[in-house]
């Protein structure tokens, strides 16, 4: 069986399914557009007038593109191993610019532009997607609309996080699948390939959505072309390899990458700062017992329908009509986002992730969408010999059709009902950004926006999570030391590092003689240390692990000189020079 078998069984696009592409790739650019303009706004009051909105893993992205750059060892091998790498290497060239313009590093402006930007294609994805899939054109963009000012995706259009980026290659990927189930284009499943390969690069619970989208090829393959089962299996081997070779050269390019210069194939399991380290830092995992399953499984669908009340309903009234329809193809779209919430539920239940956080279900969001998009579709995409059949047919249905009393209305009742519900998820979903139970300190930041009288003292000024850190920062850069003067470890002190006018004063995990300062500080040249009190993420510490009790009295690694309340209560020793 040839490559392109699909293609005699499935023939290209009709050109109705032509113009609805063209009208899809106009919507889409208009949509990108407008959110653009409002995404890029709020990213700049985040970084600027409320920087309790800013999520600190984006903002420690900014960070590590500005040690690649500006440490006292530069070198691209410091964007470390443990995370994925789209979302630094994406960040540099803004970094690379901050002598013009400092505030992309200080204020991680250029983490929550590329968030702005990656969120804005999400959405233009997702108003193409709905174009393709058949849903009319004022439900279209209404439903694009839910999705594009949905609370939780709106702050994660300005807050500098991975997410925005994880979602966008998410859509790419459920359009390409889409578009090769419904016309067979090799080209579209190629497309699939580099997306999710893409999308791992930028997040690793992108590995479950390629288990869905291999299974799902190899299914849609072996089911529609002839011939004897050998044959059939054969042109399915080599569908799925279409699709899965480009993210599997990217699986093991990353983990050959990490081999290569940590010694570890796999850093984000390996590592001292892992995610199993995190999470035992914490005093999460281990082995749970039944009733913490259960009330982890609750907590999970509590977020989930706090995020998407419709969740159930939408899943439900998109399988009915796929089955009514028999439009097995339409499964496509929310099999791909269903694998990763799938994946994030499981793990989150069993504490693979730490903390626990709304934010790993945001997948939720567009999957809801997506899912009401297929019940009010028309089953887009109709290959030319659809195209022909139905058009056979339609002169005779035609009267009957108008003569069907509450048809039409009957559907436009049952659309303004499900974006009624769409745009209900909307409120839902503010009230549960703005609890502090649900999304942390951000909730507060949240709050003030709506109603700064809502917060209390207290509670502002946990708003301003990076205020003891930046104070830290300004503090060390007021003693005005020569390069690689103080030695820090940048996991938990990165905006300690990256608010600094000079990082280079730092020598940090990255630098490649950080393990030699580290073990004779006074004979390398330090002369401060930096400690973090070794609590929660403070136990991962590079400095407490290599000398522990050091916080507490200095573990003969030097003298007191001052301690920093707030934040990860700072303390500063200054180590005796020899000679």
């Amino acid at each position: 069986m040839s490559v392109g078998a699909v293609h005699a069984i499935q023939p290209p696009l009709s050109r109705a399914g032509s113009r609805t592409r063209r009208a899809g790739l106009s919507t889409g650019w208009t949509c990108f557009a407008a959110c653009l303009a409002v995404y890029l706004g709020a990213a700049a009051f985040a970084s600027f007038v409320d920087p309790g909105l800013l999520g600190s893993d984006g903002v420690s992205r900014v960070a590590i593109a500005n040690r690649i750059l500006f440490s006292e060892d530069p070198h691209l091998g410091a964007i470390g191993f443990v995370w994925s790498p789209i979302p630094v290497l994406a960040l540099l060239p803004m970094v690379a610019l901050k002598g013009v313009f400092p505030a992309f590093v200080s204020s991680a402006f250029a983490g929550t532009i590329l968030s702005a930007v990656f969120m804005a294609g999400s959405v233009a994805q997702m108003a193409g997607l709905l174009a393709e899939i058949g849903v009319r054109p004022w439900p279209r963009w209404l439903l694009t609309a839910t999705f594009a000012l949905h609370p939780l995706i709106l702050l994660y259009a300005m807050n500098a996080m991975s997410e925005s980026g994880l979602i966008f290659f998410l859509m790419l990927v459920t359009r390409s699948v889409n578009r090769w189930l419904r016309s067979g284009e090799t080209g579209a499943l190629v497309a699939t390939g580099f997306y999710l390969a893409l999308a791992y690069l930028t997040r690793y619970e992108t590995a479950a959505a390629a288990l869905a989208v291999a299974a799902l090829v190899a299914l849609a393959s072996f089911a529609s072309q002839p011939g004897p089962p050998r044959e059939r299996l054969r042109g399915a081997a080599v569908h799925v390899l279409i699709a899965i070779v480009p993210f599997a050269v990217a699986f093991w390019g990353w983990a050959l990458a990490s081999w290569l210069l940590t010694g570890q194939l796999f850093d984000q399991f390996s590592s001292s700062y892992g995610n199993s380290q995190q999470i035992s830092a914490l005093g999460l995992g281990g082995q749970l017992g039944p009733a913490q399953l259960l009330a982890n499984a609750r907590l999970s669908a509590v977020w989930m329908l706090s995020l998407e009340p419709v969740l159930p309903l939408a899943l439900v009234a998109g399988l009915v009509v796929i089955v009514r329809r028999r439009d097995w193809r339409a499964l496509g779209a929310p099999v791909v986002l269903g694998a990763v919430v799938t994946f994030m539920t499981y793990a989150t239940i069993d504490e693979k992730i730490a903390p626990a956080q709304i934010r790993y279900f945001i997948v939720v969001i567009p999957l809801v969408v997506v899912a009401v998009g297929t019940a009010l579709g028309r089953g887009g995409g109709m290959t030319s010999a659809e195209g022909s059949r139905r058009a056979e047919g339609s002169r005779a249905r035609e009267v009957p059709r108008r003569r069907r009393r509450g048809g039409p209305r009957l559907g436009w009742v049952a659309t303004a009902a499900a974006v009624l519900a769409m745009t209900g998820s909307v409120a839902s979903g503010l009230l549960t950004v703005a609890s502090p139970a649900d999304n942390g300190g951000t909730a507060y930041a949240v709050r003030a926006i709506v109603d700064a009288r809502a917060i209390t003292p207290s509670e502002r000024a946990a708003e301003f999570q990076f205020g003891p850190d930046r104070a830290v920062s300004r503090y060390v850069d007021s003693l005005h030391l020569p390069p690689g003067s103080i030695l820090v470890d940048d996991f938990i002190g990165f905006i300690v590092v990256m608010s600094s006018d000079d990082p280079a004063q730092y020598i940090i995990p990255s630098d490649r003689e950080f393990q030699q300062a580290l073990a004779s500080p006074a004979v390398w040249g330090v002369r401060y240390v930096l400690i973090p009190q070794p609590v929660g993420l403070g136990k991962l510490d590079a400095v407490n692990r290599a000398y522990p009790g050091a916080y507490a009295d200095g573990a003969g690694i030097g003298q007191l000189v001052k301690t920093f309340s707030g934040g990860y209560h700072w303390r500063l020793y200054r180590v005796p020079q020899t000679g």
